[in-house]
């Protein structure tokens, strides 16, 4: 579980503001105190919150980075976390640590649990990284109930204090399924594998990731992305799966399918322990691809990667 942890620990904290100028008043202290100590600081906030921080913080504003919120949350939630988390382990130096300032913004296109899976991912992602995020939910209009569950603390006057009904992200996120896949139609090619090996997995999709044109290092990170979930597929599911691979406009996405089902609630997400083997494939493969979807129930279990070309 997440606690506050100014020595290294991750922090996870949801706050309550009731205008943009209020937002930046309250985060103005925070921001200051991490841009002064050298830390980044990443601000993934509406326009008008953003013009207010930099009213507020003057010059200093110039030093975070603002992203689009459109853009930020174009891809899955549990993305996102692991994007969030991957700035906690840029941060090597002792006593520095990343902030994060994620603000809840309704309207934008995200499915209607995006918020909800976002907030219970992170618990996980940067559990033991040293990053600070900060959630902002406009008030009144919160969903105080879901606050407090995906959230170990609340960021008030006094300091981080424990959020009332937070509840374990494995128990949580089971009322928060992902969309279900979607349709891409015909795939460019396919490929039905079992335990007799796996050379014709990574020569089909080397074949179609070059037609794609990707670079030589996109190529070889699909390959073994696929490659280790393929094995996952034969070593710890049913024994056989099916590969499919569409190339898109944007992207080239290839999906790795089979009848098992998996019994991992946040797969990739966690690096494993230096000593550890299992797990390993599944992070390896969620570092290597831009987005890694992962859908799993009675009827087997689905994993589509997607690599920007």
């Amino acid at each position: 579980m997440i606690f506050p942890d100014p020595t290294g620990g991750a922090q996870h904290e949801a706050l309550l503001y009731s205008s943009a100028a209020d937002l930046a008043s309250q985060l103005a202290p925070r921001i200051e105190s991490a841009l002064a100590a050298g830390d980044p600081v990443v601000a993934v906030v509406d326009a008008p919150s953003q013009a207010a921080l930099d009213i507020v913080l003057g010059p200093a504003a110039a030093d975070i980075d603002f992203q689009d919120p459109t853009q930020v949350h174009s891809v899955p939630s549990f993305t996102v976390a692991t994007r969030w988390a991957r700035l906690g382990r840029r941060v090597t130096e002792p006593g520095r640590r990343a902030m994060v300032v994620g603000q809840h913004i309704e309207g934008l296109d995200c499915d209607p649990g995006h918020w909800a899976r976002l907030d219970i991912a992170l618990n996980v992602a940067i559990d033991g990284l040293p990053v600070n995020v900060l959630c902002p939910y406009r008030s009144p209009g919160a969903d105080l109930p879901r606050l407090h569950a995906t959230h170990p603390f609340l960021f008030t006057h006094r300091g981080p204090q424990p959020s009332p009904g937070f509840r374990l992200p494995h128990e949580s996120v089971i009322e928060y399924p992902p969309p279900p896949p979607v349709d891409l139609g015909m795939p460019d090619a396919e490929l039905d594998f079992d335990a007799t090996g796996l050379r014709p997995v990574r020569r089909r999709v080397a074949g179609v990731a070059d037609a794609a044109g990707l670079d030589l290092t996109r190529v070889g990170d699909l390959v073994l992305a696929i490659n280790e979930i393929a094995a996952n597929s034969i070593e710890h599911g049913p024994g056989r799966g099916r590969l499919q691979l569409w190339i898109t406009d944007r992207q080239l996405v290839a999906e790795v399918a089979d009848p098992g089902r998996m019994d991992v609630s946040f797969p990739g997400m966690v690096a494993p322990s230096a000593a550890g083997a299992r797990g390993r494939g599944l992070w390896l493969a969620s570092e290597l691809c831009d987005v890694m979807q992962v859908w799993s129930n009675e009827h087997g279990t689905v994993f589509r990667l997607f690599i920007n070309r």
